[in-house]
């Protein structure tokens, strides 16, 4: 090993504690850029090979009832590759021991074969025998959420009939990676299942007898698919097609495409936190350790080491603090990733679906950390390569003192004697105490950043679950019926109060943009639902026209006054031109709103009923649902308080999962930032301190001259880390946001209280551990060495 090579060893373990410190805030950048990019490529590669393996359809669309032989007639469309019929049903269930409301979605299978497109993966059991009618294949979240094995049979309500059916085989497939029943947030894996049956058993079990409702097709290579989607919906108009969409808004795809998006927002914004901090605190150490070897490096350079080599020497230091932070970063970048990876596997269902870190991941955490770690060594590394044998090997001037403001200010002040050093000595780093204090703001303005999701969640909750949706029940109906069956539900016991609302699939079109969504409509004078803006307050339903969300106005570039033309999908397909009354910034989706006279006009049926919400006797919950089952127009029935539960489950799952590894990260920062400005006081000022206890001062009062210093800027920091962390939060909550959820902005007074607490609490302990070096001072050792 060379000369050069063996002090880098020796400074290495010597300035072991700072070594450490940094090479922690650079693991924890390394650690989040692993495990948020391995996480995303590992959702990404599965999705994309699980979507080519099982033929994934690129366009779908919905309809009343049309002939079978329509699929041949889509599948000569131009740019077409291939198109696949089948029938779609929704069903309620009856689990065994089980009080709660469930529902199912059966999709027809054809005999003894698997679709061509959207592939089962059967994972267990086999398929239906065309000669058993009641024989099914259950999706795997539902047979694993209800711990039903195969043989398992269940009382199902098809299209207003009782049918028992039994659970056969278990499968997956490509369009319910992400199952979730209509209305609901997140997949409710007890209450909504999937099942595949024989397409013979379903057209008898729904009167379509070579019908369907709905078509998958694929593409070819460069199809428009806009002009695929125009001609799909001109064919499908007379058989009450609601309109063809395609991939980006399947909702099962829609949700996966959303949770890949936050996690590459989250490796654009935390790691290049965890990055500017490392780079600073290498190049405050480097810079200290070459003003104290100032006399070596002329030794060094008078021996004929050239400038390069000692230039390379100090680069080497700060890239085996990389390296040391690569192996941390990247291991527990590793571990976390599992862990999230599981997190996900709860709510994405794919046959496989493990973490895997590919070289280039785990390449690219390198080449940041050591680019940090570089950047922060060319001050330090251009002071040595200038510095010449002569000037290097004479003592250092001494530093000027001079009383300037802030000695002045002290003095009025009437400091004593050991607050007139802590601030002369802030005054004469001022460079380097600006950076310790931004480096604990950076942390707490991370963490605060962090920690905000839960009252965003929060608020969102209460917006949605609470002030917008003030029922108990929802019932949904077969078809729209009359208002006659609002009366029906009222004279139920245990109802306290009934309303009607529909929703209908429509296109709104303004100049050469448009957009597929629903109006949803309610009776007159509702209280069971609002519409709710970003302030908390309810907007009221224009008399005429419509009421659209934020995110939809801007999508079709839509103001309050505008007019936009309007086109019902399926039905009559009526077409007309309505003004947008008020627009309304909500949390979730991307919806449309009118009054019941508004929608009428526009669907023109005798049917304003498309479902119920429902205030029930909290006392009479069973004898109702009870009830509700066994009415045979009763498709479906969602419960509020269990989606509550069910999203409040989800939130302690993943959100309070970050917050661990994010509480780590930030108090990593905060100790490797006090840690390394400590220690840097420490080897700078032991002479005076020494000095101090020659001359009389107590213990606690020369730790005070250390601490005081740090605890001066630590506390400086924080109103700067509150500035951060408002920012920051503002940022990452729009970035996090998508067409499915809008984040709001509203942090808790608790949440700033919380952040700055944790970092007080990681600064403290990180102080004590250099308060023992003060207290253990070795007076003459100190006083005898020369600085």
């Amino acid at each position: 090993m060379k000369a050069l090579d063996r002090k880098l060893m020796r400074d290495l373990w010597r300035m072991r504690g700072q070594v450490l410190a940094i090479a922690l805030v650079l693991a924890a950048a390394s650690a989040t850029f692993v495990l948020s990019l391995g996480v995303h490529r590992s959702l990404t590669e599965t999705r994309d090979a699980y979507y080519a393996e099982s033929a994934f359809a690129d366009v779908f669309a919905d309809m009343t009832r049309a002939p079978r032989s329509i699929v041949a007639r889509v599948a000569a469309i131009p740019e077409v590759r291939r198109a696949e019929g089948a029938i779609r049903q929704y069903a309620t269930l009856e689990l065994p021991g089980s009080s709660a409301p469930a529902r199912a979605l059966v999709i027809s299978l054809e005999d003894k074969r698997r679709p061509a497109l959207n592939r089962l993966t059967l994972r267990a059991g086999r398929l239906p025998d065309p000669g058993q009618p009641g024989e099914v294949i259950a999706d795997e979240a539902f047979v694993e959420a209800n711990g039903f094995p195969l043989g398992t049979r269940l009382e199902t309500i098809i299209y207003g009939r009782r049918q028992s059916i039994k659970i056969v085989g278990i499968g997956l497939a490509p369009d319910y990676v992400y199952a979730i029943a209509p209305g609901d947030l997140i997949p409710d894996n007890n209450r909504f299942g999937i099942f595949w049956m024989n397409t013979k058993a379903l057209e008898a079990a729904t009167d379509r007898t070579g019908a369907i409702t709905r078509i998958a097709l694929t593409l070819e290579r460069g199809a428009s698919e806009a002009e695929v989607i125009r001609q799909l919906d001109t064919l499908l108009a007379p058989f009450g097609g609601t309109g063809a969409y395609g991939r980006t808004d399947h909702v099962s795809h829609a949700f996966l495409d959303n949770e890949l998006m936050q996690l590459e927002a989250m490796t654009r914004v935390i790691p290049p936190v965890f990055l500017i901090v490392s780079t600073f605190l290498v190049y405050i150490v480097l810079g200290r350790m070459i003003r104290t070897e100032r006399t070596l490096i002329g030794l060094l350079k008078a021996f004929g080491y050239s400038d390069r080599a000692v230039g390379w020497h100090y680069l080497k230091f700060a890239l085996a603090i990389a390296a040391l932070a690569i192996v941390l970063g990247t291991l527990a970048g590793i571990w976390m990733g599992r862990g999230m990876t599981s997190l996900y596997a709860e709510y994405y269902r794919f046959p496989i679906l493990r973490y895997h870190v590919s070289p280039v991941v785990i390449l690219g955490a390198a080449g940041l950390a050591a680019a940090a770690a570089g950047f922060g060594a060319l001050g330090g590394m251009r002071d040595a390569i200038r510095l010449s044998p002569a000037v290097a090997m004479a003592p250092p001037p001494p530093p000027v003192y001079r009383a300037g403001l802030i000695e002045r200010l002290g003095n009025r002040a009437h400091f004593s004697v050991i607050g007139h050093m802590i601030l002369r000595h802030i005054a004469r780093w001022p460079g380097r105490s600006a950076m310790t204090a931004f480096g604990v703001a950076l942390s707490m303005g991370l963490l605060f950043a962090t920690m905000q999701f839960v009252d965003s969640s929060r608020t969102m909750l209460d917006s949605f679950f609470f002030r917008a949706q003030r029922y108990d029940l929802m019932v949904t109906f077969t078809e729209p019926r009359g208002q006659d069956a609002i009366f029906a539900l009222a004279q139920l016991p245990g109802v306290m109060r009934v309303e009607p609302t529909r929703a209908v699939a429509v296109k709104l079109r303004l100049g050469n943009r448009t957009e597929r969504t629903a109006i949803e409509a309610t009776g007159d004078n509702p209280q069971l639902s609002a519409r709710i803006d970003r302030d908390g307050r309810e907007i009221a339903l224009p008399t005429a026209g419509l009421m659209l969300s934020r995110q939809l106005a801007d999508k079709l570039g839509v103001r309050a006054g505008d007019r936009v033309e309007v086109e019902l999908l399926g039905g009559r397909r009526t077409q007309l031109l309505m003004p947008v009354g008020s627009i309304v910034d909500e949390f979730v989706g991307a919806r449309a709103y009118a009054s019941a006279a508004a929608l009428d006009a526009l669907v023109r049926d005798a049917s304003p009923v498309g479902a119920a919400l429902i205030r029930i006797d909290p006392a009479a919950r069973q004898e109702v649902l009870n009830l509700l089952k066994d009415m045979p127009v009763v498709l479906g029935v969602s419960e509020r308080n269990a989606a509550l539960r069910l999203f409040e489950r989800m939130i302690d799952d993943n959100l309070f999962t970050m917050l661990f590894f994010y509480i780590g990260f930030a108090s990593a920062i905060t100790v490797g930032v006090v840690y390394n400005s400590a220690r840097i006081l420490f080897s700078e000022r032991a002479h005076e301190l020494a000095t101090l206890r020659v001359l009389g001062y107590h213990r606690s009062e020369v730790g005070i001259v250390l601490l005081g210093e740090l605890a001066l800027l630590v506390v400086a920091a924080v109103p700067l880390g509150c500035l951060i962390g408002f920012g920051m939060a503002q940022l990452m909550t729009a970035m996090f946001s998508s067409d499915l959820f809008r984040l709001p902005f509203a942090p808790a007074r608790s949440t700033y209280g919380y952040a700055i607490l944790i970092v007080l609490t990681a600064a403290l302990a990180t102080a004590a551990i250099v308060a023992r070096r003060v207290l253990g001072l070795d007076m003459v050792r100190v006083l005898k060495g020369r600085e």
